[in-house]
C-alpha cells in the first residue's frame, strides 16, 4: 500500500500588485475565462451527481445504517462504485475542464492546464459538498464575478520571481511590498508552494494582489505564554481568566461603530429604491410579488459603492482586532479552554452581533495559532458543564440571560461571564468541573477578578460600558 501524502505546514502573504488600465483589463478578461470553465465543471459535475442519485443502487444504499459496520464497509463500496461509474471523481472532472479548456480556442490561449484543473476541482467540491447535503445548493458565477485564480506549483503559468508575478508568457506585475516589513520579508525567505490572484474593490476602485502560499510558519512578534486560561466569548463580550490575570472586554468594539454607519446607508439605499421604482411598491409600503424591473439611479449607484466600502472595511477591521485579540492572549497562555457553542443558536438569538463580530471565526483564527506554536486548545460541551448556572461549591441555579451577576448562598459573588471563564479553567478531559480544586483556588483568583472589576468601575467615569456587563 502506497503511504500518503505528508501535508507539509502553510501560510498566506498578500501583496498589492502594480497595474495599469490595460493589465486591470486582461486580468478581469483572464477571470472571465475562469468563470466560463468553472460554470461548465459545475454544470457537469452536478449532472453526473443527479445521475447518480436515480439510480436503484444509490436509493438502496442511503437506506443503510449508519452504525453497523457491515452496512458502514457497504456504503463506502457502493458510493466509490458509483462515483466511478458515472465520472463522478476530481480526476474526472478534471479531464472534463481540460477538454472544455482544449474546446474553446480563446480560453486554450489564455488559461494555463494547471489553473484550470484548479478551477476544476473548486467545482467538483462544490457540487462534493452540496451532495452531502451540507450546501442547499450549488453558485454559479454570475457575469462580471471575479474568479481568483491560482497554479499547482510555482514553475507554470502563474509564477512568482524577484517582486514580480509572472501571468502566462505575456504579463509580468511589480509586487509593491515594503522591504522594511519585517514579517514580509520573513515570508519571502521560505518556499512558494503556489500562486493566487485575488481582486478586492477599495473606494470603488479595482485592486488585485497576489496570494503567495509558503511552507513553513509566518513571523511571530511574541513568544507563547505559559498560563492556562479559562475563556468565555459571547455574542458581544469576551472574558478570561488566567493565573496572573483576569480581563472583560466588549468583543471587537470598533466594529460597532462602522455598523451603524452602514445602517444609515441601508436606510438611505431603500429611500432612493423606493423614490425610483414607486410602481413596484403598494400603497402601504410594501413590496409587490413578482418579477420586476429596478431602476437605479446615479446616486443609488454611488451610495451602494459607499455600502460595499463600508462592508470591505468592516471586514478588514473585524480581521485586525480578532488577530490583536488573539495576540494578547497567546502572549499570557499556553493553553486555552473555553466552551464549544453553537453559533447557529446564537445566530437566531443574537443574528446582527454574530454578523458584525464572528466570534466563531475568532475561535478558529485563535485555535489555529496557539497548536501551530506547540500550545493546547480544547473546547467542550455546555450541556455536561452548565457553566454559567453552577457555582463552585457544587450548586446550580439557572440563571436569566439579564441577570449578569452569579450570586450563591455559599457567598460567591462574581461578573457571570468572568466566573465562567474562571470555571472553564477546571474544567477535566472527563469535561466535568473540577470543583475541588476549583474551591481550593477560589480565594486566590477572587482577588484578580475584583481587580478586573475595580478597573472596570474606575474606567466607567471616562467611557459608557454596554449592559451586558452588568456595572
Amino acid at each position: 500500500m502506497a503511504a500518503s501524502k505528508v501535508k507539509s505546514p502553510s501560510f498566506i502573504a498578500t501583496i498589492r500588485l502594480r497595474t495599469n488600465a490595460q493589465e486591470d483589463k486582461l486580468i478581469l478578461m483572464l477571470s472571465d475565462c475562469g468563470r466560463q470553465l468553472y460554470n461548465a465543471c459545475l454544470g457537469e459535475g452536478l449532472k453526473r451527481i443527479r445521475a447518480i442519485q436515480n439510480t436503484k443502487l444509490y436509493k438502496e444504499t442511503v437506506e443503510l445504517s449508519k452504525t453497523s459496520e457491515t452496512d458502514i464497509e457497504q456504503r463506502r463500496a457502493n458510493f466509490i462504485y458509483l462515483n466511478a461509474t458515472f465520472g463522478f471523481t476530481d480526476y474526472s472532472i478534471q479531464s472534463f475542464g481540460t477538454k472544455t479548456k482544449n474546446a474553446s480556442k480563446f480560453i486554450a490561449e489564455h488559461l494555463g492546464t494547471h489553473v484550470c484543473q484548479k478551477l476544476s476541482t473548486r467545482a467538483f467540491k462544490a457540487v462534493q459538498k452540496f451532495a452531502f447535503k451540507k450546501a442547499k445548493k450549488v453558485k454559479f458565477k454570475r457575469k462580471g464575478e471575479f474568479v481568483s485564480l491560482e497554479s499547482k506549483n510555482n514553475k507554470t503559468f502563474l509564477t512568482y520571481s524577484n517582486g514580480y508575478v509572472f501571468i502566462g508568457k505575456t504579463l509580468s506585475l511589480k509586487c509593491l511590498s515594503d522591504p522594511k516589513d519585517l514579517w514580509m520579508q520573513h515570508a519571502l525567505k521560505h518556499r512558494i508552494k503556489y500562486c493566487r490572484i485575488i481582486k478586492k474593490e477599495v473606494k470603488g476602485k479595482n485592486r488585485f494582489y497576489v496570494q503567495l502560499i509558503l511552507e513553513g510558519y509566518p513571523y511571530r512578534k511574541y513568544e507563547l505564554g505559559k498560563e492556562e486560561i479559562g475563556l468565555d466569548i459571547g455574542p458581544s463580550t469576551i472574558a478570561m481568566v488566567g493565573e496572573s490575570k483576569a480581563e472583560l472586554k466588549e468583543f471587537c468594539e470598533e466594529v460597532v461603530g462602522i455598523d451603524k454607519e452602514k445602517r444609515r446607508i441601508n436606510r438611505k439605499m431603500d429611500r432612493q429604491r423606493r423614490a425610483n421604482n414607486p410602481n413596484h411598491y403598494q400603497s402601504n409600503g410594501v413590496m409587490k410579488k413578482g418579477k420586476k424591473k429596478w431602476v437605479n439611479s446615479k446616486r443609488y449607484i454611488k451610495t451602494r459603492s459607499d455600502h460595499r466600502e463600508l462592508e470591505r472595511k468592516m471586514k478588514e477591521v473585524r480581521k485586525q482586532l480578532h488577530g490583536r485579540d488573539t495576540n494578547q492572549i497567546l502572549q499570557l497562555a499556553s493553553s486555552i479552554l473555553t466552551e464549544k457553542l453553537s453559533y447557529k443558536a446564537f445566530q437566531k438569538m443574537f443574528g446582527k452581533s454574530i454578523g458584525r463580530k464572528a466570534p466563531s471565526m475568532f475561535l478558529k483564527m485563535l485555535k489555529r495559532k496557539v497548536e501551530s506554536q506547540g500550545g493546547r486548545f480544547r473546547e467542550f460541551p455546555t450541556y455536561s458543564t452548565k457553566l454559567s448556572q453552577t457555582c463552585h461549591c457544587g450548586a446550580i441555579k439557572k440563571k436569566r440571560l439579564k441577570d449578569r451577576w452569579h450570586s450563591c448562598e455559599c457567598g460567591v459573588l462574581a461578573q457571570r461571564d468572568l466566573y465562567s471563564a474562571f470555571l472553564a479553567r477546571y474544567v477535566s478531559k472527563s469535561n466535568q468541573v473540577d470543583f475541588q480544586k476549583a474551591e481550593k483556588e477560589w480565594p486566590q483568583l477572587s482577588i484578580i477578578l475584583n481587580e478586573c472589576i475595580m478597573n472596570l468601575k474606575n474606567m466607567r467615569l471616562e467611557r459608557k460600558f454596554i449592559s451586558t456587563f452588568g456595572i
